[in-house]
């Protein structure tokens, strides 16, 4: 079903890049100093870092699902989709700022891990093949779902639309990195949250009021009333969870931000983040419950249950709507590939140049390192999402990635008694063995193997350590001479 034409979607991708370009040009200077290009001078504001973290986490994808997810599944869907999202910025945020108390002018988590277990190589590189993957991951899932998505209300080109939107978040983000980012994010979560508070009130107006609404809480077959439907919360609920609260832990977009916003201003800034972010899939998933009301009563058709907030929008509102409603996705999308770019660019030029490449780099070649790493897994990305793989084996690695590095890195944080071995082993046996089975528990479809697939992944990772910790009869760190390290603190200062 296709609800705008191609030239109307082309139109809209040039305009939005156009724009966000031009803001960019307008607001800051193409950035020469590391601090500025990687960590936005740590001078970003409360609501700046909220707004810029909240549309951070929403991705294209979630402008769709959440409205699918009530649509299918009704109350419990939605609720299992949302509640853990919310509830993982709340559980980073004492790491943000444990780490930002060790290391008040680091750049990036693994740069911390490098310091933590002796400048240790291996764990090092463990560390960044889960950080590098879960954000070039981002890039692939998000141009490659974005673009699945643009052709199915247009029928655009899916190479076309994921190379535009590659090319557009790339372009406004190598003009000052992290400043054009968060800069950018803020117009993009004002976009989303008021074009989503303008067309969700009007469609239930539209579409017979709170009564349609109510009629549709059930899903499409009306059968998923309870908030707490046990086998929805056992079969969804664990594994999204487990998977949602291990993403931000395993993501240096969330980092990043942590090393930026003022220092006595973390905990409300991804509060505050937290709950801007939940507003929108809570609000966007009354379309989907509008949906199941309509379809349950023959009024109307849904194919595509991931489209059914559009198909919503464009039954009850004029085409003007669905256009907003496009360039909301397109907002959600970018944002996360800038985010993305900002956050490969640091981990390229602090952990792979400058540790191993240049040592003695200055700020420009810094800076230069970071432009040329955000450039060319772009690129790799774009080309890895131009081959179409399946969406679910992408998931599925990008869960596994985050499921592997959430206890190994809550204890480097908090437990001094962790060896460099211990950290990497649990990192990779939880990859090796984690990884196959979740993909296997998935592409057959056992419910109850993809449970226990989430929960071994994380579950290896705080058995490993464990072991490690308790073996280890001394304490092979000092935190106290992490955060009196001036050289640790900012090599680049």
């Amino acid at each position: 079903m296709t609800l705008l034409n191609q030239y109307e979607v082309l139109t809209i991708m040039l305009l939005f890049g156009i724009s966000m370009v031009a803001a960019v040009r307008w607001k800051t200077k193409t950035e020469k100093h590391a601090e500025g290009f990687l960590a936005a001078d740590r001078k970003v504001s409360v609501w700046q870092g909220a707004l810029s973290i909240a549309v951070a986490w929403i991705w294209a994808p979630a402008i769709f699902i959440c409205s699918e997810q009530s649509f299918s599944k009704g109350l419990p869907g939605i609720f299992w989709f949302t509640a853990p999202n919310i509830i993982c910025f709340f559980i980073f945020t004492p790491l943000a700022i444990r780490l930002r108390k060790l290391v008040p002018y680091g750049y990036t988590l693994p740069d911390f891990i490098y310091q933590r277990f002796g400048k240790d190589k291996f764990v090092h590189i463990a560390f960044l093949v889960i950080y590098f993957g879960y954000q070039l991951g981002a890039i692939i899932i998000n141009t490659l779902a974005g673009g699945y998505l643009l052709h199915a209300l247009s029928g655009i080109d899916v190479s076309l639309a994921i190379v535009g939107m590659a090319t557009i978040a790339l372009a406004y983000s190598l003009l000052s990195g992290l400043k054009a980012s968060i800069f950018t994010d803020v117009i993009q979560m004002i976009m989303v949250l008021g074009i989503t508070f303008v067309l969700v009130p009007w469609t239930i107006h539209n579409s017979g009021g709170w009564q349609t609404v109510i009629n549709g809480l059930g899903g499409v077959d009306g059968t998923h009333k309870s908030l707490f439907d046990p086998w929805i919360a056992f079969t969804m609920g664990i594994p999204m969870t487990l998977g949602l609260i291990s993403g931000p832990i395993a993501d240096q977009m969330f980092f990043q931000r942590a090393m930026a916003v003022k220092v006595e201003n973390i905990a409300k800034t991804f509060i505050y983040g937290g709950l801007l972010f939940g507003l929108v899939p809570i609000t966007l998933s009354l379309l989907g419950f509008i949906g199941a009301a309509e379809v349950a009563k023959g009024a109307m058709n849904v194919n595509d249950a991931q489209l059914v907030g559009a198909s919503v929008i464009a039954t009850f509102l004029p085409k003007a709507a669905v256009w907003a409603f496009v360039i909301m996705a397109f907002a959600g999308l970018c944002s996360t590939l800038d985010s993305a770019m900002c956050a490969i660019s640091s981990l390229g030029s602090i952990d792979i140049y400058k540790k191993y490449t240049n040592k003695n780099a200055s700020e420009t070649q810094i800076v230069k390192a970071a432009r040329i790493y955000m450039v060319s897994m772009t690129i790799l990305g774009t080309s890895i999402a131009l081959c179409q793989p399946k969406l679910l084996w992408l998931f599925l690695i990008y869960g596994a990635l985050s499921s592997a590095g959430l206890f190994p890195t809550i204890f480097a944080l908090y437990w001094n008694r962790l060896t460099a071995r211990g950290a990497s082993l649990a990192v990779m046996l939880s990859l090796l063995i984690g990884t196959p089975l979740s993909i296997y528990a998935n592409i057959t479809e056992n419910a109850i193997l993809i449970v226990i697939a989430a929960v071994l992944s994380v579950s290896i990772g705080f058995i490993v350590c464990l072991i490690s910790g308790f073996s280890n009869k001394r304490k092979t760190f000092d935190y106290k001479t992490v955060s009196s390290n001036k050289v640790l603190e900012s090599s680049l200062k």
